[in-house]
Order: structure tokens, then sequence, then C-alpha cells
């Protein structure tokens, strides 16, 4: 018998009379008859093709991190958690506008050198309404953002200090101080985004 052929179910070795035969090396989904694989390259086609792919992967990750959410230019600062939108970015010309800040700050808006009165700007409750006459004195105190100081953010409409952004860039002015030192303390960030 060939040293070659591995006979299965051959009690006398005689590979003639009928038995089925297995090729060495061709063991098919038998376990039993697989022995060590050949080595593999340290460094195989497939291997740095998953490397590049990596890679790039990473690369994007960073790359956008970098330049996503408030992270360049003029509009840096550690306080502000995020932009709507974020420098450079593009809104309609109704859309919210502004920055959300760490709690225990709070802020005023200037658009296109229009200064937006608190009253106006998002989540105010304006005073002498029924909704604001019906908040706590403590409350009534911090004035028309009671509860959301750090929030500062505005939407243009018919009435307000801005009815609508022009197209093209529209320049935003963000003043802000923490709440428990006072706007004496205040920092100003400035950036610009597009109206379409």
């Amino acid at each position: 018998m060939d040293d070659d052929l591995i006979p299965t179910g051959d009690p006398d070795g005689d590979a003639d009379d009928g038995d089925v035969v297995i090729a060495h090396g061709r063991a098919g989904n038998d376990p039993n008859l697989i022995r060590d694989p050949p080595p593999q390259p340290l460094l195989s086609v497939r291997r740095l093709v998953i490397l590049v792919v990596l890679a790039v992967a990473v690369g994007c990750l960073v790359v956008a991190a970098q330049s996503g959410g408030g992270t360049e230019g003029e509009g840096n600062d550690l306080a502000v958690v995020a932009y709507d939108p974020r420098p450079g970015g593009q809104v309609a010309r109704q859309a919210p506008v502004g920055v959300e800040l760490e709690p225990g700050y709070d802020g005023r808006l200037t658009i296109n050198g229009v200064p937006i009165p608190e009253e106006q700007m998002l989540g105010a409750i304006t005073p002498g309404t029924e909704a604001f006459a019906n908040l706590p004195p403590e409350q009534q105190d911090l004035g028309p953002r009671p509860n959301n100081k750090n929030v500062v953010k505005f939407q243009p409409g018919p009435g307000k200090a801005v009815s609508q952004y022009d197209t093209g860039n529209v320049d935003i002015s963000v003043r802000f101080w923490k709440v428990a030192e006072g706007r004496d303390e205040s920092r100003t960030i400035t950036y610009t985004i597009r109206v379409f």
C-alpha cells in the first residue's frame, strides 16, 4: 500500500477490496487527520491589508475628533460643552444657534453685532407671564432662565431681535461666566457659521 494513502475501516490492510481510502493531506473535515498546519509568514498580504484598514480607521477617528464639536478656531474653551452648530457649520435661516456650557455657567449671545435679550433665548420664561408667576420666588430671582442658565441658544423669529439670519457668514459671539463669580469674570468666544 502507498504511504500517502490512509485506509479507513480496513482491518486487513488491503485497500483494494472496496474500502474507503483518504489521501494524506486531504482529510476533509476530520480533525483527527489534521496534524500541524504549515507555518504562516509573519506578514502576509491578508495581514498587511488588515493593518492598512485599521490604520486608516484610526486616522479617520483622530481627524473627526479634532474637527468636530467646537474644538477649532477661536471657539475653543473648556467651559463649552457643545456648539449648535459647530464653528464653520451650516444652518438654515431660522435654525437655533448657540452653545451649551458646563453646569454652573451663564451667558449671553450676540449675533452679527445684535445683542440677544435673555428673555428671547431658548428656554426663557418671560417675566410678567403666568408661567413666570408660578415659579417659586427663589427661581424668579434667577431671571427668565432659572433652570437652564448654561444653555445659551437663540432661535430667530417674528418680533425677536433677529427675525432670520442673512444668507452667508454669520458671526456668533458668546459672553459667559461662572454664576458664582459673576459677570465681571466673563470670557468671550467668537466664531462664524454659514447660513444657506
